[in-house]
């Protein structure tokens, strides 16, 4: 990059260790790529940028990412409440983390399209900031090409229109099952880990090893919904992770209330583990945590073979030479 005279920040950013930004020129937009070790840019002229396509996407992230930290919020006030004070920090902290990772989170995508290729502008991924730009560089390309009037646009012929828009329908793609078979065996892990609890059996590495595992199967849940969509596996397999995806989220939303429960009645006794396992309510949930993990996870095994077996090629067959 040249002085910085010559240049003027546009808003949007994205990116924390790899970052993207816009930068505007007198005849150019400059696209920079920086990471901790190098940089690299891209130069669209205003000469020669034919199309700039902002497409508005569905943002699932956001609602969630709200909902979360507002959780952790009221997890960061129990902790302090029940004198946990290190813990209160980190819960503080990694909901402030999810608090600004939800309102980052990208509801839109923007493209500049030239004669030679059409790129995508990483930087600009929220509608705010890429109102902001767009309308700006909207200017500034009409001052070197000239603005192009309504009647410019109606004059192409519809096909042409529609030739563009149109393409082909996606077939179904080969998934192997890899990610299922471990998520189904982890569910199983998972429900497994409920039993000592509901024998009494309480202990650190224990509560350690069951966060654990349950943090896995909710990551490897997520992971396999999005893998199996326009896949050929089968409906009952698919069904069977949309299933315990939601079981998981009912099961982690009763466990923190169960738990905030248990912290606001108990308060500073809320140390004793005896006590702890021995709430009828976390109990029940432990319960339902065992049958409900178990019972999905090998209907999860069960239903991969019987997918695999049925869609694996039959075994060449030698005739006999009569």
């Amino acid at each position: 990059m040249t002085a910085a005279s010559q240049y003027s920040r546009l808003p949007g950013r994205s990116g924390f260790f790899v970052s993207h930004s816009l930068w505007l020129s007198v005849d150019h937009v400059l696209s920079v790529r920086r990471n901790p070790f190098s940089e690299s840019y891209r130069r669209y002229y205003f000469a020669d940028i034919q199309a700039i396509v902002l497409t508005e996407l569905p943002n699932l992230v956001a609602p969630y990412g709200y909902v979360a930290a507002l959780l952790l919020i009221v997890t960061t006030a129990a902790l302090f409440y029940t004198r946990h004070p290190a813990w209160g920090i980190f819960s503080a902290l990694v909901s402030l983390g999810t608090l600004l990772w939800s309102w980052r989170s990208a509801d839109c995508s923007c493209y500049v399209q030239t004669s030679v290729s059409s790129e995508m502008l990483p930087s600009l991924r929220q509608k705010v900031n890429a109102a902001k730009t767009l309308a700006l560089l909207k200017t500034e390309i009409e001052k070197t090409q000239g603005a192009v009037g309504s009647e410019v646009l109606e004059a192409r012929p519809a096909d042409t229109r529609s030739r563009r828009v149109a393409s082909p329908k996606a077939g179904l793609r080969h998934s192997s099952g890899r990610l299922h078979w471990i998520v189904f065996a982890l569910m199983v892990i998972r429900g497994a880990l409920s039993s000592p609890p509901l024998l009494g059996v309480a202990s650190v590495p224990l509560n350690f090893a069951t966060s654990g595992v349950g943090m896995l199967v909710l990551l490897f849940l997520v992971l396999a919904a999005v893998q199996q969509r326009n896949s050929d596996l089968a409906g009952d397999v698919r069904r069977v992770i949309y299933t315990a995806l939601v079981f998981d989220l009912v099961s982690g939303v009763g466990g923190f209330l169960v738990g905030i429960n248990i912290a606001f009645r108990l308060g500073p006794r809320a140390t004793n583990h005896a006590t702890i396992i021995a709430n009828p309510a976390l109990r029940a949930l432990e319960l339902l945590d065992l049958i409900g993990f178990c019972m999905l996870g090998l209907a999860g095994l069960i239903l991969m073979w019987r997918h695999q077996r049925g869609s694996a090629p039959p075994p060449i067959e030698v005739g006999d030479s009569r």
